[in-house]
């Protein structure tokens, strides 16, 4: 495509550039997408929102795409869900170096095959999605992490994440967390069952699907959001 876009050309309230959003913000741009149907493929799509996302660097959000056309316009998180979202990243990376499988960044765009681009704050994919990507890892491919997690930040809200973690389940995902440090809580996500709701964990294990992983989300998470009130 041509040079990609920025913000500004779809979200006029961010023009001013002392404007700071203080929850996430939903803009339709169904009409852009229609208008290329069939003429592009999903490779070129992700050039183009990846282009779009780097053409907006340095304005204090990230971008997410949701199936149905909508952009989401993503606060930064601070400094503490920076930390609590490194905490669960290396956890997790240390664990599948023994048992396979590759941990993605926060920062990884993940094409899901509703079609969405989604960045969630930890993802795992199983030692039989990456042998499926063959000896040479693509750039860009359609896949749901086997594993998947959110950390709600200070301004994030619980129905979009509770919606978020719904879609990962329905894309094929196989184990999710939303672990919310406010009212140290983890809602534990998995196919064809209730959400398990946890009430002030020490831990949280990953059972079946990331066998021998517990995460101690009191002392790694909970206890950060303790020290920030403080």
């Amino acid at each position: 495509m041509a040079t990609a876009p920025t913000i500004n050309d779809t979200v006029a309230v961010v023009e001013n550039d002392e404007f700071a959003l203080s929850h996430p913000l939903w803009v339709n741009i169904r009409p852009i997408l229609e208008s290329v149907s069939g003429k592009l493929t999903e490779e070129e799509i992700d050039q183009w929102f990846v282009g779009f996302a780097r053409a907006n660097e340095g304005r204090g959000f990230y971008l997410e795409l949701t199936a149905e056309g909508e952009l989401v316009v993503n606060p930064m998180v601070n400094l503490h869900s920076g930390i609590a979202e490194a905490e669960g990243t290396t956890d997790l990376t240390n664990w599948s170096r023994e048992h396979g499988g590759l941990t993605l960044s926060s920062r990884t765009i993940i094409r899901l095959p509703d079609g969405a681009r989604a960045e969630p704050d930890l993802s795992w994919l199983s030692p039989e999605q990456v042998a499926e990507f063959g000896p040479v890892l693509p750039r860009t491919v359609t896949v749901c992490p086997a594993f998947v997690g959110e950390i709600m930040s200070e301004t994030d809200r619980l129905p979009p994440l509770q919606r978020k973690m719904e879609r990962y389940m329905a894309n094929g995902a196989l184990l999710g967390w939303l672990i919310d440090p406010y009212r140290r809580r983890v809602y534990v996500y998995r196919p064809g069952v209730e959400v398990e709701i946890l009430e002030d964990p020490e831990t949280v294990s990953g059972e079946p699907v990331l066998p021998g992983f517990v995460f101690e989300v009191r002392q790694r998470i909970f206890a950060l959001h303790e020290t920030a009130a403080e």
